[in-house]
């Protein structure tokens, strides 16, 4: 508002940005934003009402019925008798014209020499004045010295192309200079001047394996796998279905009847195979279209005479077999029998409900709960477990342990070294020597051998003595500190003597 009258306006017909702008009622913001004439506007509603018309009348226009063509086959294939003699002279006229080819069988004309002249009539090239015949011009015949002359001057080269010498020639290397057997070939690098990392790479690696032959390649591919492929221990195809070696008959007892005691008779094996074979037979009917379960139902209602809705299991099996339906007769009694569906079992008036048999063999019904069907042991709750010998161990006495020897610790040179021992070391820690050295038991000859210069045979026998008197416990070995306690004793007793 300050700088209101200071500036004049340029454009005042031209909206600022930001500004709203007043709009006329007939005009809308849909109106401002078209940019199509007027005449593409009346052209695109005229191409919609067409499109419109031609989706309305589209079922008169095309029949729903498949129309045959008028035209043969034969007709189509031969398309170049329809045409007249202006289109194929029009054709013709414009293939010669714009697609300038040689017609089948002739070569095509280039014009590039005049017409009489021909390959018959005129040679070219130069005129050979020479009367030889071919092979002298292409070879010419030269003697035998000029033939090793350039034979020998082409040696050389002939060398560099085919690696070719005479025989017994010396090969020549092509050195610059003379040969130099202690010369470094390569490029000298000041690195591993001892060899070390050489012989570091030559060593064998513990990981990688070496090929050395061709029968170590066949052994590690029989025994590792490529990388990402499966190991094919066998190299050869074999089917699935072959059996190899002698199948071993199977045991009747396995390993839970030999844990758990259980009797060969009391397998449930039988039992097992009764229940497979009857959800056979239920999948295998449902499966048949030329069977229905009420057929059976009816045959066997024409079998009962008296409509007691029970028949004997002969009867029920053998009005089966009748109608192809070919079941095994012991597995299925020992199925009725486990489920206890045969009234009177092992009488001679034993039957069976014939619409319970039915919904037996039928899938849409469920099987009767069976429950667990192997045979319990009698003594499986007798069982010596684990956490029942933990419990019985509990009361049992412990075992008393002897005790413990509590041994002291030995000594070492460094807890007998003191700080007197490193300000003023004596002369036997001076030259190498040890407190352990001296506290060690030796034999007499090295004690002799020690003490041969400072005491004399009488006196070494004298002491000896007294240690072997002092000291009966240790099996003839005396230490040096105790050879010089004794030893400074007896000369300590001497002087007193003379004294």
């Amino acid at each position: 508002m300050a700088n209101t009258g200071r500036f004049k306006d340029r454009s005042p017909d031209i909206r600022p940005a930001g500004l709203a702008s007043v709009l006329e009622p007939d005009n809308s913001t849909g109106t401002c934003m078209t940019i199509s004439h007027i005449e593409e506007l009346a052209e695109h509603l005229i191409r919609q009402d067409c499109k419109r018309r031609q989706l309305k009348n589209a079922g008169l226009l095309y029949a729903e019925a498949p129309c045959l063509p008028n035209v043969s086959v034969p007709e189509l294939m031969a398309m170049e008798k329809s045409k007249s003699r202006f289109m194929m002279f029009k054709e013709k006229m414009s293939e010669d014209m714009y697609l300038k080819q040689a017609r089948l069988g002739e070569v095509m004309p280039t014009g590039s020499k005049p017409d009489h002249i021909n390959n018959l009539n005129t040679t070219f090239g130069c005129e050979t004045n020479s009367s030889g015949g071919v092979y002298d011009i292409i070879l010419p015949r030269k003697p035998a010295e000029q033939v090793n002359r350039e034979f020998g001057k082409f040696h050389d080269k002939y060398i560099l192309s085919h690696n070719h010498y005479f025989p017994s020639e010396q090969v020549n290397r092509r050195y610059k200079a003379p040969f130099d057997r202690r010369l470094t070939y390569g490029a000298a690098y000041n690195v591993d001047v001892t060899g070390k990392m050489v012989k570091r790479c030559m060593q064998q690696c513990a990981g990688n394996v070496i090929i050395i032959s061709k029968e170590q390649m066949d052994f590690i591919d029989r025994t590792y796998p490529r990388l990402g492929k499966k190991l094919k221990k066998y190299p050869y195809s074999v089917p699935q279905h072959m059996t190899f070696g002698r199948p071993s008959p199977q045991d009747l007892c396995d390993g839970k009847m030999l844990i758990e005691d259980i009797s060969p008779c009391q397998s449930n094996k039988h039992l097992i195979d009764a229940l497979g074979h009857l959800n056979m037979w239920r999948h295998k009917l449902q499966l048949r279209a030329d069977f229905q379960m009420f057929d059976l139902i009816s045959v066997l209602e024409h079998s009962d005479k008296e409509q007691t809705r029970h028949l004997p299991l002969t009867k029920i099996f053998e009005v089966m077999h009748k109608m192809h339906l070919y079941i095994d007769i012991y597995k299925m009694r020992t199925t009725l029998s486990h489920f206890k569906m045969i009234l009177d079992e092992n009488c001679p008036n034993e039957r069976v409900n014939y619409d319970t048999f039915c919904q037996l063999l039928n899938i849409q019904h469920p099987l009767p709960t069976t429950g667990n069907i192997s045979m319990m042991p009698p003594n499986i709750y007798n069982k010596d477990t684990t956490y029942r010998l933990l419990c019985a161990d509990l009361g049992k006495t412990p075992v008393e342990a002897a005790p413990l020897l509590k041994k002291s610790p030995k000594k070492t040179d460094e807890d007998n070294t003191h700080v007197k021992d490193l300000l003023t070391p004596n002369i036997a820690t001076l030259h190498g020597l040890l407190p352990s050295d001296f506290e060690m038991l030796r034999p007499r000859d090295h004690l002799e051998e020690i003490f041969k210069d400072i005491v004399s045979d009488a006196d070494f026998e004298t002491i000896w003595q007294q240690l072997m008197n002092t000291h009966r416990d240790q099996d003839g070995l005396v230490s040096i500190d105790q050879f010089r306690d004794v030893m400074e004793n007896t000369e300590l007793a001497g002087q007193t003597a003379n004294a």
